[in-house]
C-alpha cells in the first residue's frame, strides 16, 4: 500500500511541474514603449504579477484609464527599490507599457518613473 501511495504522490508531483513554469509575454508587443502620465487609481502588489490602473488627463481635459493588467512580481518591485507608497493610489507618476497584441487597451507595465525622475525598469 505504501508503494502505491508513493507512486501516486510522485505522479501528482510530476504533473504539477509544468504549471510552475513561467508563461510567455508573447501576447504583449514588448518592442513598444508607450509612456503615460497620470494618477494611480488602483494598484495590486501581488505575485505572480502586479497590476495597476492609471488615470491620465488628456490635453482637452478628458480622462482615460490605462490598464496595466500585468507587471513585475511584487517582490521584484521592492528589490528594485520602488516602495509601495511610491505608487499608492493618488500618486502622480509616469509609466511605460507594452500593449497587448489582442487588446491594445491593456498593457504590461515595463517601468515606473517617479516625479523626481527616478526610473524603475523591470524590463530593459
Amino acid at each position: 500500500m505504501s508503494t502505491r501511495f508513493a507512486l501516486i504522490a510522485a505522479a501528482c508531483a510530476l504533473t504539477t511541474l509544468p504549471a510552475a513554469a513561467h508563461h510567455s509575454f508573447a501576447i504583449y508587443d514588448m518592442t513598444q514603449n508607450i509612456e503615460f502620465e497620470g494618477v494611480v487609481d488602483v494598484v495590486k502588489l501581488r505575485n505572480p504579477h502586479m497590476a495597476m490602473t492609471l488615470v491620465e488627463t488628456k490635453a482637452d481635459g478628458s480622462k482615460a484609464t490605462i490598464n496595466f493588467v500585468e507587471g513585475a512580481p511584487a517582490n521584484m518591485i521592492v528589490r528594485l527599490g520602488l516602495k509601495p507608497d511610491d505608487i499608492a493610489p493618488g500618486k502622480k507618476i509616469k509609466a511605460i507599457g507594452a500593449p497587448r497584441r489582442d487588446n491594445p487597451t491593456e498593457f504590461f507595465l515595463k517601468a515606473v518613473i517617479l516625479p523626481d525622475g527616478q526610473k524603475f525598469s523591470v524590463i530593459n
